[in-house]
């Protein structure tokens, strides 16, 4: 499993486990039925995994990242802080675009359809959230000048998580993931 942090990285072998078990479970389970939307339980036994993990596949329309931002909210309200709440439906909205935008593989004859994956640690107070595609092109913020129109989308995850970073998955493809302490 390879991966790429940047941001603000933080020093802790909790950290590494909540997204290396988020990608392995990515692997691992696949990607649900478009539409479909999975509530995961934690294994037993498992001390790694979260508390909590939900996934959604986002069908490529215009209303993607307002279904994304709906889907954080409604797993995790009540659980974390709004305000992280907000910083997360933000950063889901900004990753599921990037995903509908760059993830398509050049030879690819089907439809795009990105999956959202949430996961909270209660115990570790972090929560993950990443969004797989099936292109291996890798993410790289860019720097737009001031009167771009597009561009800053992973500058804005790299304001308001705390780490960022991707991972290539087994299958093909990779997950682009943000972690928040909560």
């Amino acid at each position: 499993m390879s991966a790429e942090q940047v941001a603000r990285p933080v020093n802790s072998l909790r950290v590494e486990a909540t997204w290396e078990w988020l990608c392995r479970a990515v692997d691992d389970l696949g990607r649900p039925e478009p539409g479909e939307s999975l509530t995961l339980a934690p294994a037993a036994g498992d001390p790694r995994g979260p508390a909590l993990c939900s996934v959604l596949v986002v069908p490529p329309v215009t209303q993607s990242a307002r279904v994304a931002r709906a889907f954080t909210w409604a797993a995790l309200d009540g659980r974390i802080a709004d305000e992280r709440i907000e910083d997360m439906a933000v950063t889901v909205s900004e990753l599921l675009s990037n995903a509908l935008r760059y993830g398509q593989p050049r030879d690819a004859r089907t439809p795009l359809e990105p999956s959202l994956w949430l996961a909270l640690w209660d115990r570790w107070s972090y929560a993950v959230c990443g969004v797989t595609d099936e292109s291996e092109r890798i993410p790289v913020e860019g720097h737009p000048d001031e009167l771009a129109e597009s561009g800053r989308g992973l500058q804005v995850v790299s304001a308001l998580s705390d780490s960022w970073g991707w991972n290539l998955r087994a299958a093909g493809g990779k997950t682009v993931w943000a972690l928040f302490r909560l």
